[in-house]
């Protein structure tokens, strides 16, 4: 059947895109923006890193789209651009020991870095693990400006950032780097199901909860009656 061509071929396309080293001194900005676990789980399961998800699949599209784009109207609207597929990495001391933050950027240009999202939903806002991102890239490219750019099915969104990174924000994100490092990652991730670091959803916590506390009535009760 085409539709399994077409995502065994993306299923392909991601893992060349976003295969790389897992190293205790080379950091992908890929990983350092979510769950630190789900790094070491890729290098156990490699095979679980993706799933045939036709929302990541609409996302990689629109990534894709939106480069060649740029590339191929680069002389008349954008001949700011630098690249599109860059490769970017630099060196930074953290608690003593040498780190190499690496990365590619979706856009550079001259003087900004372009990140470009899908979503569902209009964001009125721009979603925390992707301004961290952005900025991991500002950082890396020593750019003053980032734009993040949402597509989504009712509109289009742009946020503008315009700071210098420093080298604090880099410690703060790898010093803080937890598992999971947001508690709605794990409803979405692959490997939930034998992660010992999984956060249930608030209403499962609560069920669980509920269902320890009947065991321990359970046992409490039938303690008493030895007792008795």
């Amino acid at each position: 059947m085409a539709i399994e061509k077409i995502f065994r071929a993306y299923l392909d396309f991601m893992n060349e895109k976003y295969r790389h080293e897992h190293l205790p001194d080379k950091i992908h900005v890929h990983d350092l923006v979510r769950c630190k676990h789900k790094s070491e789980l890729e290098v156990l399961f490699p095979e679980g890193s993706y799933k045939l998800s036709p929302v990541l699949f609409l996302g990689e599209a629109v990534d894709e789209f939106v480069k060649n784009l740029v590339l191929n109207y680069k002389e008349k609207l954008f001949k700011d651009l630098v690249s599109t597929t860059s490769e970017v990495e630099k060196k930074i001391s953290v608690n003593g020991k040498e780190i190499t933050i690496t990365g590619r950027p979706d856009l550079v240009m001259e003087d900004s870095v372009i990140e470009v999202k899908y979503s569902r939903t209009p964001e009125d806002k721009p979603l925390e693990h992707h301004i961290a991102q952005l900025k991991l890239y500002m950082y890396l490219t020593n750019k003053r400006k980032g734009i993040l750019v949402y597509f989504t099915p009712h509109g289009l969104r742009e946020f503008i950032f315009e700071e210098e990174i420093s080298d604090n924000f880099v410690h703060e994100l790898i010093n803080n780097w937890k598992t999971p490092r947001y508690d709605w990652e794990c409803q979405y991730c692959n490997y939930r199901e034998i992660c010992p670091y999984r956060i249930y959803p608030n209403e499962k916590k609560e069920i669980i909860e509920a269902e320890k506390q009947i065991e321990k009535e359970k046992i409490e009760e039938i303690e008493i009656k030895k007792d008795d």
